[in-house]
Formats: C-alpha cells, sequence, structure tokens
C-alpha cells in the first residue's frame, strides 16, 4: 500500500488509506475504452483491441472498463472465427513488445489472448504478469478464470494449480489458494510440501471475512465464461438453487440428531451461508453462538465473526454502488459513512478477540493490525506489526506498515528507516513491493524536507515506472523547487 497524498488523517469512510488512481490518467484510458467498444460495435474487432490495449497501457489495472470488455471482445472475434496471431504479418506493437515490464508482458499476454482466448499457456502468462505488476483486480479475475479452465480439462495442470496457490497467496485471496491447493493435492497426493501448505491456508482462510468477500465473486468468472464462450459447465461449477435447498435440509436433519459434533454443526452452517439470504445467516449466527457457549471453542465465535464482516461488507458495497449510480444522495452518502464505520468497528472487534484467543497466529495479528491502521489507531497499531513482522511470511509488510504509521504520526525520521529496512529485505528490487516502498520513502523524506533523497527515490521509482501512482509529478515539482533555490 502506498502512502496517500494528504498527511495521515484518513477519510471518513474508514478506507485504508491509500493514493487512488489519478483520475486525469483514467479519464485518458477511458477515451481508449470508449473508442474500442465503438469500433467494437463495428465489427472491427482487431482495432478494438488495439485500442483497449492503448488504455489498459495508462489505467493497467482498470477491471471492469478495459480487461473485462476487451474479453469480451476477443470472445465475439472468436465467435466470428477470425484467426489467431501469426508469427508474420502482424505489426502490433503490443505483439513486438520485449515484455520487459510486468505491464509490458501482462499487455503482451493479453493481446495474443485476445487473439486465441482459450489458450491457457497465454492466460497464464498473463496472471504472472499481473501479479508481478501488483495488478491486483486484474490478477483475481484472470486467475479466477485459469483456474476454471483448468478445473474443466481432461487432465488438469499440477503446476498451473501450484501457480494459482502462490497467486492468491500474494493477493491474500486465502479461500482461493486453499482450493487451487486442494486440486493440486488430488493431482499429488500424500506430497509433504502440498499438506503443509494446505494446513497454514487453511489457518489463514478462517482469519478471512468470508468465503469470496472484498474482492469480487470467483464465480464471476465461471459465469462470465459460461454466457460468452457458450460452454455447458453451469451445472457443474454453481449449484441449482434445487440443489442448495435440498444440501440444507440434509444437513438441517443431521444436525438436529447430532447438535454437539463439529462436523454437523460445520455443514449447517455453511449451507445456510451458501444461500446469501441474511436470515439464513443469522441463523448460522446463531447456531455458532451456542455452539460457542457449550463448547467454550473459540473457532465458533472466530466463525460467527467471519460472517457478520461479511454481511457488513456487503452492505457497504451495495451502498457503494447506489452512491455511483446516484452520486449527488446525500442520504447513501450519510448512511455508506455509518455502514463503513460500524463494519470496521465489527472487524476491530473480531481481530481484537481472535488475537487474544491465538495470541501466536502471526497472521491473524497482521490482519488486527490493518484494520488498526484503518482506524487511525496508528499507536496501538505498530506493535501489532512488530510481532507480526516476526514471520517471514509478513516482515516486509509489516515493517512497511509500521513505517506508514511513524509517517501519519508525523515521526518522519523513524518512517524513513523503518522504509529502508523493509526495501533491504526484498529481493526483486524493480519489483512492486520494492516500488512501492521506494515510493513510500520519498514521501517521508520529503515530508521531513529533505528534497534531494527524496527525489532521488521519485527518480528511481520513475526510471523503473514512470506511470507509477504521481511519481512523475512528484520529480517534476521538486525539481522546480530546487531550480528556485538557486
Amino acid at each position: 500500500m502506498a502512502l496517500e497524498n494528504s498527511k495521515g488523517n484518513g477519510n471518513q469512510n474508514g478506507a485504508n488509506p491509500v493514493l487512488e488512481f489519478p483520475e486525469e490518467l483514467k479519464v485518458k484510458a477511458r477515451e481508449f475504452f470508449k473508442k474500442g467498444a465503438e469500433v467494437a460495435y463495428a465489427l472491427n474487432y482487431d482495432y478494438a483491441i488495439e485500442l483497449y490495449l492503448d488504455g489498459l497501457s495508462i489505467w493497467p489495472d482498470a477491471l471492469d472498463e478495459g480487461h473485462k470488455p476487451l474479453r469480451e471482445v476477443a470472445l465475439r472475434r472468436k465467435e466470428a472465427g477470425q484467426k489467431k496471431a501469426g508469427m508474420f504479418g502482424d505489426s502490433s506493437k503490443f505483439r513486438k513488445s520485449a515484455g520487459k515490464t510486468p505491464k509490458e508482458a501482462m499487455l503482451k499476454a493479453e493481446y495474443l489472448l485476445s487473439k486465441d482466448p482459450t489458450n491457457l499457456a497465454l492466460m497464464t502468462d498473463l496472471v504472472k504478469a499481473a501479479s508481478e505488476g501488483d495488478y491486483r483486480q486484474t490478477t483475481l479475475w484472470f486467475a479466477n478464470l485459469l483456474f476454471e479452465f483448468n478445473r474443466q480439462k481432461d487432465k488438469p495442470s499440477l503446476q498451473t494449480y501450484i501457480l494459482l496457490r502462490e497467486v492468491y497467496v500474494k493477493i491474500e485471496a486465502f479461500a482461493r489458494a486453499l482450493q487451487a491447493c486442494q486440486q493440486a493435492l488430488q493431482l499429488k497426493p500424500h506430497d509433504t510440501d502440498l499438506e503443509n501448505a494446505l494446513r497454514d491456508l487453511s489457518a489463514q482462510t478462517t482469519m478471512q471475512q468470508g468465503k469470496y468477500d472484498g474482492q469480487g465473486d470467483f464465480r464471476d468468472s465461471i459465469k462470465d465464461r459460461i454466457n460468452q464462450e457458450k460452454l455447458q459447465a453451469q451445472s457443474q461449477s454453481l449449484r441449482s438453487t434445487d440443489v442448495k435447498a435440498d444440501a440444507l435440509e440434509k444437513a438441517r436433519r443431521e444436525y438436529q440428531e447430532n447438535p454437539t459434533i463439529p462436523g454437523k454443526i460445520n455443514n449447517l452452517v455453511n449451507a445456510l451461508c451458501d444461500t446469501e439470504e441474511e436470515d439464513r445467516e443469522n441463523e448460522a449466527i446463531e447456531i455458532l453462538e451456542k455452539s460457542y457457549i457449550q463448547s467454550k471453542q473459540f473457532r465458533y465465535k472466530q466463525h460467527s465473526g467471519q460472517i457478520r464482516i461479511k454481511q457488513w461488507n456487503r452492505r457497504v458495497r451495495k451502498l457503494q454502488l447506489q452512491l455511483k449510480n446516484e452520486p449527488d444522495n446525500q442520504d447513501t452518502k450519510k448512511q455508506l459513512v455509518e455502514a463503513t464505520k460500524e463494519s470496521l468497528r465489527i472487524e476491530l472487534e473480531h481481530y481484537k478477540l481472535s488475537v487474544e484467543n491465538y495470541p501466536t497466529d502471526m497472521g491473524i495479528k497482521y490482519e488486527y493490525g490493518k484494520r488498526l491502521m484503518r482506524a487511525q489507531q496508528y499507536d496501538q497499531a505498530i506493535p501489532v506489526f512488530q510481532e507480526a513482522r516476526n514471520d517471514p511470511r509478513f516482515r516486509v509488510a509489516s515493517i512497511n506498515f509500521i513505517g506508514q504509521c511513524f509517517y501519519f504520526k508525523e515521526w518522519y525520521t523513524d518512517a524513513i528507516e523503518s522504509f529502508e529496512l523493509a526495501l533491504e529485505a526484498v529481493e526483486d528490487q524493480e519489483g512492486a513491493i520494492a516500488k512501492e516502498l521506494r515510493y513510500n520513502l520519498g514521501r517521508a523524506y520529503e515530508a521531513e524536507g529533505n528534497i534531494e533523497q527524496a527525489l532521488n527515490c521519485y527518480r528511481k521509482v520513475a526510471q523503473i515506472d514512470y506511470n507509477y501512482q504521481d511519481v512523475k509529478d512528484r520529480v517534476d515539482s521538486l525539481r522546480k523547487q530546487q531550480q528556485e533555490k538557486k
């Protein structure tokens, strides 16, 4: 997470302090997307692909406005019977790109995939590049698509599932990483490394806010593939309402016969939550709370908290959508602010209890620290991250967050030392994590008034990724300040 433009006074809805992608760049990208849609409507698919990719070169993580409609164009092109990209006679700059940076590699892979939309090797290349570029929305969506394509193969690829597990872990989509690991174990049973990974992922998944909460629905990619490619996989990938009802009835009957057996409790809770109906979810919460009181096993309390978090996140997303459709609706704005505050309060309470009950689980402490940061409780977040950094999985991220806490407290020297420490621990000094840390380091130097060091940090980021955040504007601004002093 890169630092936001303002100092650490946050925002009203309690979101993470993060710099939004510049609106002026979104506007430029949307010009290409609009033109691409118009050209695709006229059935000029190849030109439309170029235009969408031109827009994505400006705004690489534009999922809903760029990648998804481009995918639709690619599928329509395939249905029209047009050929794959050839080795010769293809003058596209995306085809000829060397793919030296993650963005270039992603756009090249997406160009080739757009000409051959069912090619798993190209889809894999795209997912790898998007992950390396830290384009989280894009990574998640295409990873979900790749997962489903691989699952439908007569002989699924073990290496694809292992890759997906790693990709999902990187973006903290632990439930999906767990699914990928489970599929890999089916192909390679009794593998010690996979079994160990499965245990770790099971623990991580229990911390998450819900099965598919927060980052889009795994079934979106399946539905997209079914609708667009007209494949007959719906019965295999999405359970019908009748099947869900049958599963719920069976789970309820077995629970009533054995209401204290953990497996029967979990089956009923999962069946109730699978309906995605709030009344059913509330029933699941009641069952879990009752089981917690009777057994004193915190896992039931933890599970009920995860369901509540899922419910509140869903309410927040609904209000965000309403506000997007009616941006001037003051009542919706007020409701969104209140719902976001309540959602954060519930998450804080949940993770605080989880930390108290699982004090040695650094993953839970790391998640608790992130919520404390969102609540701008920096004094409380710092010691939590200091413990979480002892786990190698969370070391760099935790030190980065510690630096951000110091930054927002205006302890700029301490922030600088933290970002430098985290940067030293990063192997790939040109990767997404290093860019973020060097950018944050520049922000801390700039806030401290050290223009020369700040400029040096921003310049290094710009040399790797010129369009990263607002780095080029900061370079121009600081150079102008230097010239004015001379």
